[in-house]
């Protein structure tokens, strides 16, 4: 498009040139001659000019014929221009069009590959937490097995502290019996050495001895008299069985009895009974 340019200047220019030149001239020739001329012409004077005619519609024509094939080329140029930037703005939406496309195709290959990736970090996290749960049941399990197993150490531990126990219980129990089979034993040669009937008569003449006779009393008098005792021979308590007496006898026996506490001790100890019973009848 310069070159262009450049040419139709320099054809205006030589155009103009020309142009110039030839009214240069007509000027001249016109000022030459009325420089010539004297203010008072005395007689006509013929001069003859000899000059060179200038067509102007000639001029005018080739102007305009170039005029009309400057336009015609700028007419040219501009068809080119547009069908220059018709087909560049094609060339530009078909390159836009494949980098859309471009761009389309990696965002989504962009998003299948993120897709992947969280497939892939979502499979991951289900497999931890498939191994995290394995592995709190295996604890749970061992935890499971360790309490079953320390409960049945704890229940053998229970198991052995109770037969222990039994075992203790059932010796001491054994012990208990052969000391109460010594001491009945002992009790039963005592008895039939006749150091019981020995003992039970020092009770009787001691609560004899405290017994505040009654008014109401009856010659055939016969009480069952049972007597609580600790260690030591002191009365804990007295309680009455079969008896003729009356109310005001039964309360004066009771009384005899707690007053002659404390009883008197066996003259052996294998005798001493924490309950004892004797037959009360006063002495007449």
């Amino acid at each position: 498009m310069s070159s262009f340019y450049r040419e139709y200047a320099h054809q205006y220019a030589g155009s103009l040139g020309l142009s110039i030149t030839a009214h240069g001239v007509l000027l001249g020739l016109m000022l030459t001659s009325f420089a010539i001329v004297p203010r008072q012409m005395p007689q006509p004077v013929q001069i003859a000019i000899e000059g060179t005619v200038i067509d102007m519609s000639e001029i005018r024509a080739r102007e305009e014929e170039q005029q009309r094939q400057r336009q015609m080329e700028l007419d040219r140029q501009r068809e080119a221009e547009k069908e220059r930037q018709l087909l560049a703005a094609r060339k530009k939406e078909e390159q836009r069009r494949k980098q859309e496309a471009a761009r389309l195709a990696e965002q989504k290959r962009n998003e299948a590959a993120e897709q992947a990736r969280k497939e892939k970090l979502r499979q991951q996290q289900i497999a931890e937490q498939a191994r995290m749960e394995k592995e709190r049941l295996a604890a749970e399990k061992a935890r499971a097995e360790e309490k079953a197993r320390e409960k049945a150490r704890e229940k053998a531990r229970e198991e052995a502290r109770i037969a222990a126990a039994e075992k203790q219980r059932r010796q001491a129990l054994e012990a208990q019996l052969q000391q109460q089979l010594a001491a009945e034993e002992k009790r039963l040669a005592a008895r039939e050495s006749g150091l019981l009937a020995q003992y039970e008569a020092i009770i009787k003449q001691k609560v004899d001895r405290n017994w505040v006779k009654p008014a109401s009393v009856r010659d055939d008098l016969v009480c069952e008299v049972h007597v609580t005792q600790i260690p030591g021979g002191e009365v804990v308590g007295v309680r009455m069985g079969k008896c003729n007496g009356d109310a005001a006898v039964v309360r004066s026996i009771e009384a005899a009895v707690f007053r002659a506490s404390p009883l008197p001790m066996p003259p052996d100890p294998s005798l001493f009974d924490r309950n004892i019973r004797f037959t009360f009848r006063p002495q007449q």
